[in-house]
């Protein structure tokens, strides 16, 4: 349901590009791995929707393509602005916070109604540095990157990226942390099998809980879905589980906003459902700049024709990278995620017993639900540095 603070048609096209975006970049990101894979597209799209406003022309064109909002024009901005207002808000039932900022090169001339445009809509704040000291203005971004995040994303940008030459960075962070409306009893965890494939297992911490929760069973695409909401109702993780060890790719592939907001709403609060989920915790980093290229924005990284003359009248300034961290915990008390995108700007039916066990490959969406926004979006295939066995092992 819409937040009353943002108006239906507001909340439904952010919504849309969202998930376009969310499922776009999940299949890359997938693609030809059986990887655990764990990103914000809401830190992502927020951080390239801040470049986007210095886009023009044709460059403007691939990045609204890619980013799913060519459709909603000018109104992204505004969007956004809505949206963080709201997520912004003090809650007592969670933690949500998100902040960007501008650090742009102590020398550019960036364009003063760009910066104006990204105080208002992206509540954005500014900050020059000097990029011929580049391990001290590494420092100064990844600290302020790591306090934003309860220090749970250190060193978004690596040694070497920070050269005279860069034009701008632009940094969004996300943290999340929330308690489960209904939280697992500890002393019911037990160590439990995990099925990362066909043939082989590991064991994980297992969780249980019996109690009535959203869920649903999709014949058509053979897989579970389970609500658990946390307090407060506002936010979500949704889990879409397989029936068999090797079905998550065919959903992997199947999955798009249609699809999506069916699984959702097809889901019933009306009988105990017993869940198995497993504790874990997840620590991802992309160079996202050839996957967005791919998704149809090559001109933003091409220097002899990326056109970000919005921000900068010479035409001189292209993306060179995109760089995202994520983290996330799920334990018996709840949820803890973080991320954060940094884009360098260079210059130039019948009741039955309702089981949902986790023991294999599943995906995972934290969600706001007053909006239909994924906030970040997951794989997990299993504990990683673990024993794995065969199966003629165990």
């Amino acid at each position: 349901m819409a937040d009353i603070n943002m108006n239906n048609n507001t909340s439904a096209a952010l919504s849309k590009s969202n998930l376009q975006f969310t499922f776009k970049l999940h299949k890359e990101l997938t693609k030809g791995n059986s990887n655990n894979v764990f990103f914000s597209p809401f830190s992502i799209s927020t951080a390239l929707a801040m470049t986007f406003l210095g886009a023009r022309e044709k460059t403007a064109e691939q990045m609204a393509d890619a980013l799913g909002i060519s459709d909603m024009k000018d109104d992204v901005h505004q969007s956004f602005e809505k949206y963080l207002s709201i997520i912004l808000k003090e809650n007592e039932n969670f933690t949500l916070h998100t902040a960007n900022r501008l650090y742009p090169n102590h020398l550019s001339k960036v364009e003063t109604d760009y910066i104006n445009s990204c105080i208002k809509h992206y509540q954005a704040d500014i900050l020059p540095l000097d990029f011929s000291q580049g391990d001290v203005s590494r420092k100064v971004i990844n600290d302020w990157v790591s306090q934003r995040t309860n220090e749970k994303i250190k060193d978004l940008i690596g040694s070497g990226v920070l050269t005279p030459d860069v034009f701008m960075v632009l940094v969004n962070a996300i943290y999340f942390k929330g308690n489960w409306a209904s939280q697992f009893d500890e002393k019911k965890t037990r160590k439990d099998r995990f099925h990362i494939n066909l043939s082989e297992e590991v064991e994980v911490d297992m969780m249980y809980q019996k109690k009535k929760f959203s869920y649903t069973y999709n014949p058509h695409h053979l897989c579970s879905v389970l609500e658990l909401p946390y307090k407060g109702d506002s936010l979500s993780m949704l889990f879409i589980l397989p029936d068999t060890t090797d079905g998550l790719s065919a959903i992997e592939e199947a999955m798009n906003p249609d699809l999506f907001n069916e699984l959702q709403s097809t889901l019933r609060n009306n009988s105990d459902v017993e869940v198995f989920i497993p504790k874990f915790k997840l620590e991802t980093q992309f160079e996202l700049s050839t996957i967005l290229s791919k998704l149809g924005m090559p001109d933003a990284f091409n220097q002899l024709k990326a056109d970000f003359s919005g921000m900068d009248k010479t035409k001189n300034v292209y993306i060179s990278k995109v760089i995202h961290k994520a983290f996330v915990e799920v334990n018996e008390e709840g949820t803890e995620a973080a991320a954060a995108t940094g884009v360098v700007m260079m210059t130039r039916a019948a009741v039955r017993r309702l089981i949902f066990k986790a023991d294999k490959p599943f995906l995972f969406f934290i969600k706001d639900k007053r909006s239909n926004i994924v906030l970040f979006s997951g794989r997990y295939t299993g504990p990683e540095g673990n024993v794995v066995r065969t199966r003629e092992d165990l």
